[in-house]
């Protein structure tokens, strides 16, 4: 099976943490590196025009072109060399590529939202909206990694056809240890969506010695950074900035939790992440996580920052719940081991192609 990637958004290879790179890059690095074992697969994204091959069978396409018309002619071009078996695109501004590309390419679509801007509770782009319900109305299936993010795409797009597979993660990786003590983690972009002022007013009112360790780099220029550190004055925070993901596993062992303190969160690949460490993670229930930590793998509450120091000040004196929740969360994400999870998409892109 050949099998055409689209990541106009950003490369699956440039390190995440910061700018646009973030959980979207690891996923599609962690899937496509193991479908590449029985399939052939290339990846396009914009770059310097040339290809690069990551391992046998998996290849980095890079595109010299900022406009998606043109980017799709690239694909176009090189499916008239070697045709494709099937197209999955990656991201809304992916999707508009695919719209592009499929006035030619007479191949199944399938395209993954990473985020829905109508499901988002802040900052809404209406422009947006509208492109990407064109998106999912035109290509053929929409890969969810949340039931219910399935459920409220059906909800709202009766007629687009949805099916849920979640993301995975590296269990080998990600290992438990006994380093854990009762500071606690946050891992991800600078970014205002994802809660950060949140969480410092949360320590504000958390009682006893807790401090944070922020993993991270700005999202959006350096204006963001530069806000919560002036934010965070009095707090006891460590900023670490972008560190490399190979270098994410020693963070979650050496932290009592992580928090996930995001107004909008779709997954949270990095609460999956936390789990397979055997560590619980606090966060607020309307979110993604509700379906990977659930409620015997951390403490999900309500959006609030009271309800979040509570859940905090709680893990941080019980050092038994911790441990506890910390070995539930290893047994769930065991079931999201990233080659449970490329068995799933390689039977899911088989039954499409046939269809």
């Amino acid at each position: 099976m050949r099998i055409c990637v689209v990541s106009y958004h950003s490369s699956p290879l440039t390190p995440v943490g910061s700018g646009k790179s973030g959980g979207m890059s690891i996923v599609i690095r962690s899937l496509y590196e193991r479908l590449a074992r029985v399939s052939e697969v290339d990846i396009f994204v914009r770059g310097e025009g040339r290809t690069r091959e990551i391992s046998p069978r998996l290849r980095l396409v890079q595109v010299q072109e900022d406009d998606t018309g043109r980017f799709a002619e690239e694909i176009i071009n090189r499916h008239d060399v070697g045709q494709y078996d099937l197209m999955h695109t990656h991201y809304w501004s992916s999707g508009i590529v695919g719209l592009h590309a499929r006035r030619v390419m007479k191949i199944p679509w399938l395209h993954t939202m990473h985020t829905v801007e109508v499901l988002k509770t802040i900052r809404r782009d209406q422009t947006r909206i509208e492109i990407e319900e064109e998106i999912m109305r035109a290509c053929d299936l929409v890969v969810s990694p949340t039931e219910q993010e399935s459920l409220a795409i059906r909800a709202l797009y009766p007629d687009v056809r949805v099916m849920t597979i979640p993301h995975g993660v590296d269990t080998r990786r990600f290992e438990p240890s006994r380093n854990g003590h009762k500071d606690i983690l946050f891992v991800g972009r600078v970014d205002p969506i994802k809660g950060i002022h949140f969480l410092i007013d949360a320590l504000r009112q958390v009682r006893g010695d807790v401090g944070l360790t922020l993993v991270g780099g700005p999202s959006k220029g350096a204006g963001n950074l530069a806000g919560i550190e002036t934010y965070a004055a009095g707090v006891p925070v460590e900023f670490v900035g972008q560190v490399k993901h190979d270098e994410l596993a020693q963070y979650y062992s050496n932290t009592a939790m992580l928090v996930v303190p995001s107004h909008y969160e779709s997954f949270g690949l990095v609460g999956l992440e936390a789990m397979a460490s055997g560590r619980p993670v606090v966060g607020f229930d309307h979110t993604g996580l509700k379906e990977t930590v659930g409620d015997d793998a951390g403490i999900l509450v309500k959006m609030g920052v009271r309800s979040l120091a509570r859940a905090i000040e709680t893990l941080s004196r019980k050092h038994e719940l911790r441990h506890v929740m910390g070995s539930n969360g290893r047994k769930k994400a065991m079931a999201y081991d990233w080659t449970i999870i490329a068995q799933r998409y390689q039977r899911l892109y088989e039954r499409v192609s046939k269809e």
